[in-house]
């Protein structure tokens, strides 16, 4: 049971708290009943315990925890962020029309439709109002994708709404509609409370704009910015709204409806489908990847760590492994983790088992039964006792009334078995390859069976491709068919190569090269979001069949996706790490020791936060975070 007032996470059935030794009680704001601190109604009048007022007491626990365990190193901050605004449309006249009584239900029911969308992608509430809230998503947690998680809130928004919007016209007789803004920019993130409450200040129009979208929107659309369509435009539908009169701006500013979610999940399938850059560098992971294959081919199970930084390529690696093998020789197999996705049991296996049958969006359940029975009738009939396991893990009603009676325990055991064999069976037929992207963002069911998967694969035709970031920790190192391959940043002469394939329609003067290849330092995404930043304002030019800077260096600002995933990245160091990338950035990409460790005040500790030369060396250079 969670205090109200200090968020410390007590034991079950507690009467007060164990830290600050506060009554752990939520009393009822309208009836003034006294209630379990965990409720979300009132055990007296069955109205919602929520004090919209009063952060601690609609944001979850894990996003709470995340918050207050950085927030001493992010006080102060600039962030990149995408502010949401949402409001009922006619509002006003619906409050005249309805008994005060009904629009504060309404609103209640409302107010929790928002609120779950904004926090399953990890933004956090900065406010409520009458009719509608405002959040943040990029702050004060950073995300890379703060644009898309938005996006993906407004819309999800949307769909709730327009169900509940049918309840709401079936009760009262009124329509019941959403209108949703979105606005991308700076702000700068003041005190974090032990409370949640977030002090921040905008720069510039960040959250004047947001709320300008959401006010010209029409009742049951979302509209956005134009930054915020640059940041997102290869994961959503769109229509252009054109240029429209904003009140305090000049000049009338362009605006897009948000309509839907494509296909495109990855940047690398937005990569693909703009066109893909000449594939460089990279042999002897390639190498390494095939001699995996080909041992699993032979009945030897394998599995490989691809381990690496954002934007560095181990998403590219995977594709050009599939490219390089046999087509039709091999089952491919993929699931990926969501950055959201840690509450989500057997997510990365739920994309498996719906690709492996052949289940699309929108099948219905009969069909999708249908589907099951016939491939695992095809592969091996004695395996049928997979599929009611298979079907409680899709959310499909179950009708073997023995796996039903079952407790949890044993049913989690059936579904691992069955999901083990599935692969294993496969497996006998051809190799199968099973990849797993994102796995630093693995929720702990799938994190289990992955151990249990392993303990099977030395003798199967299976080569389990584990794909995640440097600080991601796991138990199966030690076995003898696991190797791991550090997908690191390019080298000069590839990475130079690199630039003249994305801008192969002329020569890449030294100048525009070096540039390119300081500021990215070896990262592909880096390199090809910066060149084609570059290209989008204007500051590369083609002048006689050769491509030139047309403005200074100094003047080049981070790509807002770029800004993002540094962002991101810094959020993951601990404080005094954090504090000392911070500081010698800077100073510069070049710098003395004696002085970095005067400004931070730190000594002996200070050693081991860099990559000093040998002997400790007086020069140590800043890479990445340097722009």
């Amino acid at each position: 049971m969670k205090c109200p007032k200090c968020l410390f996470e007590n034991p079950p059935g507690s009467s007060f708290c164990n830290k600050c030794g506060s009554k752990l009680e939520t009393v009822c704001a309208h009836c003034g009943r006294a209630n379990p601190t965990d409720s979300s109604y009132c055990n007296g009048c069955g109205r919602s315990l929520v004090d919209y007022s009063k952060p601690q007491t609609y944001t979850p626990k894990f996003l709470a925890d995340k918050i207050l365990t950085g927030r001493q190193s992010i006080e102060g901050e600039r962030k990149l962020v995408t502010v949401l605004f949402a409001d009922v449309a006619n509002y006003t006249a619906m409050s005249e029309k309805l008994d005060p009584e009904e629009v504060h239900q309404i609103m209640d029911g409302c107010f929790k439709i928002l609120m779950d969308e904004v926090h399953r992608y990890e933004g956090t509430v900065d406010k409520f109002t009458g009719d509608g809230m405002m959040a943040l998503f990029g702050a004060p947690v950073a995300h890379e994708d703060h644009a898309q998680r938005a996006g993906y809130a407004a819309l999800g928004m949307q769909r709730a709404v327009k169900e509940y919007g049918e309840k709401v016209k079936k009760d009262c007789g009124f329509d019941f509609k959403m209108r949703v803004g979105l606005n991308s920019g700076p702000v700068i993130v003041g005190a974090v409370g032990s409370d949640l409450r977030m002090d921040y200040t905008a720069v510039g129009d960040t959250v004047n704009l947001a709320s300008r979208m959401q006010t010209l929107a029409q009742p049951g659309t979302i509209f956005i910015s134009r930054d915020v369509h640059k940041m997102t435009r290869d994961f959503f539908k769109f229509k252009s709204i054109g240029k429209l009169a904003v009140k305090g701006k000049e000049e009338a500013v362009e605006a897009y409806e948000l309509l839907e979610a494509t296909q495109v999940a990855t940047r690398l399938e937005a990569a693909i489908v703009r066109g893909l850059t000449r594939f460089v560098g990279r042999d002897k992971e390639m190498a390494t990847l095939k001699e995996a294959f080909d041992k699993a081919k032979s009945g030897s199970g394998q599995i490989v760590g691809m381990v690496g930084e954002a934007g560095v390529g181990k998403s590219r690696l995977l594709l050009e492994l599939r490219q390089m093998l046999p087509e039709g020789h091999y089952t491919y197999q993929e699931g990926r983790c969501l950055h959201y996705g840690g509450s989500m049991p057997y997510l990365p296996f739920l994309d498996v088992i719906r690709a492996y049958f052949g289940i699309e969006e929108g099948d219905r359940e009969y069909v999708i039964k249908k589907k099951m029975a016939e491939k695992v009738t095809q592969l091996d009939e004695k395996l049928k006792g997979i599929l009611p396991p298979l079907e409680d893990v899709l959310s499909l009603k179950v009708e073997d009334q023995a796996y039903v009676k079952l407790d949890p325990p044993a049913k989690r055991v059936r579904i691992f078995e069955a999901i083990r064999d599935l692969l294993i069976r496969e497996s006998q037929y051809q190799p199968v390859v099973l990849a797993i992207e994102d796995l630093h963002w693995i929720d702990k069911t799938s994190e289990e069976f992955l151990g249990y998967l392993i303990g099977f694969l030395a003798n199967a035709r299976i080569l389990l491709l584990l794909l995640y970031r440097p600080e991601y920790t796991h138990q199966w190192g030690s076995k003898s068919y696991y190797r791991q391959i550090g997908v690191d940043q390019l080298p000069l002469a590839s990475s130079a190569e690199l630039v003249q394939s994305i801008l192969e329609e002329g020569e890449v003067v030294p100048e525009l090269r070096e540039l390119i290849l300081n500021r990215a330092a070896g990262n592909p995404l880096f390199m090809e979001e910066l060149t084609h930043t570059l290209m989008e304002n204007g500051a590369i030019g083609k002048k006689d069949h050769q491509y030139v800077l047309t403005r200074r260096a100094s003047e080049i600002q981070v790509p807002d996706t770029i800004q993002g995933i540094i962002a991101a990245r810094m959020d993951r160091l601990d404080e005094n790490m954090k504090r000392t990338m911070q500081v010698a950035s800077v100073i510069g990409r070049d710098f003395a020791f004696r002085i970095l460790q005067t400004i931070t005040g730190m000594r002996e500790e200070l050693k081991s936060y860099l990559d000093l030369p040998p002997k400790n060396g007086t020069s140590v250079s800043v890479r990445l975070e340097n722009w």
